[in-house]
C-alpha cells in the first residue's frame, strides 16, 4: 500500500513543464535554440540513465515524457522535453507565435518525432545498449542539424559515460550546466544536473542483474524513499526544504536515515 501511495505522489507531482507552462515560455527562443535545447536535454537524460545515482530519476522522467504520445498535442502538464518536442514538431502552432524565419527553420528539420518518442519508451523500460544510444543520438543530431561543437563533444562523452574518468564526468556535467543556464535555466533537468556537480563520486552503474528493476512499482518505491525532485514549480512540505535540500541529498550520495 505504501509503495502505491508513493507512486501516486510521483505521478501527481512529476508532471508539469516548468519552463513552458504556456506558449509565452517560448518567446525568448529561436528555432535554433529550441533544437539545441531539445538535443541537450535528450543528452542529459541519457547521461542520467547511465548514472548509478540518477537512473531512477531518468526512468520516471522518460515515462512522463511519453505520457501524452509523440509530441503532437500542446500539453503544459507534460515535461519540458515533451514541450520542446512539440514546438519542433508543430512550429506552425499559432499560439507559439514564432517568427517566420524560426518557423521555416523548424519546418526544414527532418525530426522524426515518433522515433524520439520510441527512444524515450525504451529508456523507461531500460532497454538500451551502448550501440542503441550511439546510433540514435547520431540520428537525432543529424535530424536537428546540430552544429554546436560543444553539443557534439558532449554526445561523444555521454555515449561512453560508464567508462569515463572522474574529471571527464565533471567536465560533462559542467558543460551541460553552462549551456542550460543560457536558455533552459528553469527546467527540471537543469535542477537535476546541477545537483550532480558537487558529487564527489560519479561512478558507473555496476553490471549486475539486480539493477534491472521494473520501471513501474520499483521506481515509485524509490521515488517515495528518496523523494525525487518535482517537475512542478510548487514545492510543498512533502519534499523537505525544497530544491536546495533535494540537491543536497543527491550531492551527498547518502541514504536517508
Amino acid at each position: 500500500m505504501e509503495n502505491n501511495l508513493d507512486l501516486k505522489l510521483v505521478n501527481k507531482e512529476l508532471c508539469e513543464s516548468k519552463l513552458y507552462r504556456s506558449t509565452s515560455g517560448f518567446k525568448s527562443l529561436t528555432g535554433r535554440d529550441i533544437a539545441d535545447l531539445f538535443y541537450l536535454q535528450t543528452l542529459s537524460l541519457i547521461m542520467m540513465y547511465q548514472d548509478n545515482k540518477q537512473q531512477d530519476y531518468a526512468l520516471v522522467y522518460a515515462r512522463k515524457t511519453c505520457q501524452y504520445g509523440p509530441y503532437a498535442v500542446f500539453r503544459t502538464a507534460a515535461t519540458d522535453l515533451y514541450m520542446l518536442g512539440f514546438a519542433i514538431n508543430n512550429p506552425d502552432y499559432q499560439s507559439l507565435k514564432f517568427k517566420s524565419k524560426d518557423v521555416s527553420f523548424l519546418n526544414s528539420l527532418q525530426f522524426q518525432n515518433r522515433k524520439h518518442y520510441a527512444f524515450m519508451q525504451r529508456v523507461q523500460r531500460q532497454g538500451l545498449s551502448k550501440s542503441d544510444i550511439t546510433t540514435t543520438l547520431f540520428r537525432f543530431e543529424s535530424q536537428l542539424q546540430i552544429k554546436n561543437p560543444i553539443l557534439k563533444q558532449l554526445r561523444r562523452l555521454i555515449i561512453s559515460w560508464p567508462s569515463l574518468k572522474f574529471a571527464q564526468r565533471q567536465l560533462v556535467v559542467s558543460k551541460i550546466i553552462q549551456l542550460m543556464r543560457l536558455k533552459g535555466r528553469g527546467s527540471e533537468l537543469f535542477t537535476q544536473v546541477s545537483s550532480m556537480s558537487s558529487r564527489k563520486e560519479l561512478k558507473p552503474i555496476p553490471k549486475t542483474s539486480t539493477l534491472k528493476r521494473a520501471a513501474g512499482t520499483a521506481v515509485g518505491a524509490y521515488a517515495g524513499s528518496k523523494i525525487l525532485p518535482r517537475v512542478s514549480s510548487k514545492i510543498s512540505s512533502v519534499s523537505g526544504a525544497g530544491i536546495g535540500a533535494i540537491a543536497g541529498y543527491w550531492a551527498s550520495g547518502r541514504k536517508k536515515a
